[in-house]
Order: structure tokens, then C-alpha cells, then sequence
């Protein structure tokens, strides 16, 4: 199943926003609730970060553009990971879920935010997704005070 996953471009200064496409190697009718949804693109997001881990470093030159672009977020840099370790399914799988459910992100699917209407069981909230539905992570900023 293919959908659109808005992405944050961080640093860019033109589209702040951006749509890219996103398989998920499930069934519209394999994502019911919203753990079922998350687990998969967890699963999906590990897998691709596997792919580039073990890809072959390549000699890479950044453009002048490129450059301004990063230097904005602070950090210029090629996008390598040098890091070793392999990222653990269940664990991400778990991070995840406790993401949402501590409210580290929100989630939108086209258009309307999924927060459910049973707050004891947030997880189970029921999900209707189709092929081509567009989805929004918005990552949730605590701006001042205390946590609790």
C-alpha cells in the first residue's frame, strides 16, 4: 500500500513541508487500529535505516546550496550514520507507541487528527487508511514549564 507521508525539511527555505511516498508492504485491511499502523511503519522505517547502514560509503560533495541549507540547522554535514549498532524492531516498536502515547507526536490522516475517543485505550483507536491516504507526524515541542 503506497500513501504520503508529510516530511519536515529542516533548515530549507523554500517548502518547509514536503510529500513523499511511502510503501508499506501491508493490506488496507491489515491496519485497523493505530498500533497496527505504527508498527508498520516502524517495521518499514527500521528496514530502510538497515538498507543505509550497510550501503557502501560513497565520496559525496555537497553544493553550495546544500550547504546554506544545513548551515541553518546548525550542523553541516553528509547524512552518515557512523554508528554500528543495529537498530532492534520490538525496541523501536515499543519507543514508538510510547511516543504517541506520552503525546511526543500527533497524528493526522488526511487531514483529521487520530486521537480516539477512548483515552484509556488510545492504542485501539480504529483507523480507516487506503491506498493513497496522506499522513502528518507533527512532533510536539514542550515550549515552558514542567512536564507533569
Amino acid at each position: 500500500m503506497k500513501i504520503s507521508v508529510n516530511v519536515k525539511n529542516i533548515g530549507a527555505r523554500r517548502a518547509s513541508v514536503i510529500e513523499s511516498d511511502f510503501e508499506l508492504p501491508y493490506n488496507p485491511e491489515d491496519i485497523s487500529t493505530v498500533r497496527d499502523f505504527l508498527d508498520a511503519v516502524t517495521e518499514v522505517c527500521v528496514a530502510q535505516y538497515k538498507k543505509r547502514q550497510s550501503e557502501s560509503e560513497i565520496l559525496k560533495v555537497l553544493s553550495l546550496d546544500q550547504i546554506d541549507e544545513k548551515s541553518l540547522s546548525g550542523k553541516i554535514s553528509f547524512g552518515v550514520n557512523y554508528g554500528t549498532k543495529s537498530p532492534d524492531v520490538i525496541k523501536a516498536k515499543e519507543n514508538t507507541r510510547q511516543c504517541y502515547l506520552d503525546g511526543i507526536f500527533a497524528l493526522f490522516i488526511d487531514g483529521k487528527e487520530i486521537s480516539g475517543e477512548d483515552k484509556s485505550l488510545p492504542l485501539e483507536t480504529p483507523l480507516e487508511i487506503h491506498e493513497g491516504s496522506n499522513v502528518t507526524f507533527i512532533r510536539l515541542t514542550m515550549l515552558a514549564g514542567r512536564m507533569w
